[in-house]
This record gives structure tokens, C-alpha cells and sequence, in this order.
């Protein structure tokens, strides 16, 4: 279950940080935003190869991050402001993302899954490398 609740959430990424991205006024930003599509479906192609069967239902938290972020693209005038809340928006989906992965982490190591264990910490890491540079987006923003 926690495999497939990782994997879900990253084809919610994929299928919508692309229109999120739309609605930034910093091109930096948005390219960031894209980049993260593109690595969340490498991510859940990992996934797959590594744990068979994701089929299972969507991810709840994942959507609701998500929710809020097309909220505030939807009623806060684009620009600055709008940038900051979209960064940070994605900074705890990034957040909720790596605390589910030790999670999944901790549970595949109990049960001998060398190979989701590999693949679930590979996707680890790129969430830590993801919000350092969301982290940084973020510090450039807000000119500090």
C-alpha cells in the first residue's frame, strides 16, 4: 500500500505540476515545476519496475497539496506573491513525499525487498534534491 500511494502520487505530479507550472511568472520557477513532472513519471517508472502491481486507489494528500496549489493559482493574481505560495505548495508535497518514502522505506526493508528498497531510496533522494532546489527558488524570490 505505501508503494502504491507513492506511485500515485507521483502521476498526480505528472499529470498536474505541468498547468501549476503554467501559472508562474518566474521562469525559473516554472522550469522547476516542468522538471518535477518530468521526474516524478521517471520515478514511478522506477517504482513499477521495482514493485509490480500499482494499482491501487489515489493519493489523498498528494491531491490535496495539489488542490491547494491550483487554489491559489486559480485566486491569487500571478506574479511575485503567487510564485512564493506555489513554491511552497510544492515544498510540502516534497515533504510529504520523503516522510511516506521512509515509511515505504522502513517497511520494504522489514519484509527483505532489496530491489523497492533501492528504488524507493533512489526516489528519496531526488525529493531531497528537489526541495533544496524549490528551497532555493524560494530564498531568490524573497530576495534572501
Amino acid at each position: 500500500m505505501a508503494l502504491q500511494d507513492l506511485h500515485a502520487g507521483k502521476l498526480d505530479q505528472v499529470r498536474r505540476l505541468p498547468a501549476i507550472a503554467s501559472g508562474c511568472s518566474d521562469a525559473v520557477l516554472a522550469e522547476c515545476l516542468r522538471t518535477e513532472a518530468a521526474t516524478a513519471a521517471a520515478q514511478a517508472e522506477r517504482l513499477l519496475r521495482a514493485g509490480g502491481d500499482m494499482e491501487g486507489p489515489s493519493n489523498l494528500w498528494m491531491n490535496g497539496i495539489l488542490d491547494d496549489a491550483e487554489r491559489d493559482a486559480s485566486q491569487t493574481q500571478r506574479g511575485r506573491l503567487l510564485d512564493i505560495a506555489l513554491t511552497g505548495a510544492i515544498r510540502k508535497a516534497k515533504a510529504a513525499e520523503i516522510v511516506s518514502s521512509e515509511t515505504a522505506l522502513r517497511l520494504a526493508t522489514e519484509l527483505g525487498l532489496d530491489d523497492i528498497v533501492l528504488a524507493v531510496e533512489a526516489n528519496r533522494q531526488d525529493e531531497i534534491a528537489a526541495d533544496r532546489r524549490l528551497k532555493a527558488c524560494l530564498y531568490r524570490l524573497t530576495g534572501s
